[in-house]
């Protein structure tokens, strides 16, 4: 899978999202997770598949077609947790989310 064209799709996808999500786009299943382990959300891919980590814990794991949907759905939670814990914590999570490639 081109990594790069994948992380084109899933910035496309975050278009207008106002929260400093930050994303991480791997090639390799084996070292993404640990790689990526800063990101709030990422994807390690390969072998026609995706490894869907939040905060560096694998959550599920989903076929190449389904990696962008599923990496936007989990960055719409995401960014609504991070919403909701910057109102109660007084403080608004603002910014626009940031799409690594490694």
């Amino acid at each position: 899978m081109d990594v790069y064209k994948l992380a084109e799709e899933v910035t496309a996808g975050l278009t207008g999202m106002e929260v400093p999500l930050r994303v991480a786009v791997m090639g390799c299943v084996v070292n993404g997770p640990g790689e990526a382990r800063e990101a709030d959300l990422g994807v390690a891919s390969g072998n026609g598949k995706g490894q869907i980590f939040v905060k560096g814990e694998v959550i599920k794991t989903v076929p190449e077609s389904k990696i962008v949907e599923t990496l936007i759905e989990e960055a719409m939670k995401l960014a609504e947790q991070m919403e909701a814990d910057g109102v109660a914590s007084g403080e608004p999570a603002t910014g626009t989310p940031t799409v690594t490639v490694s």
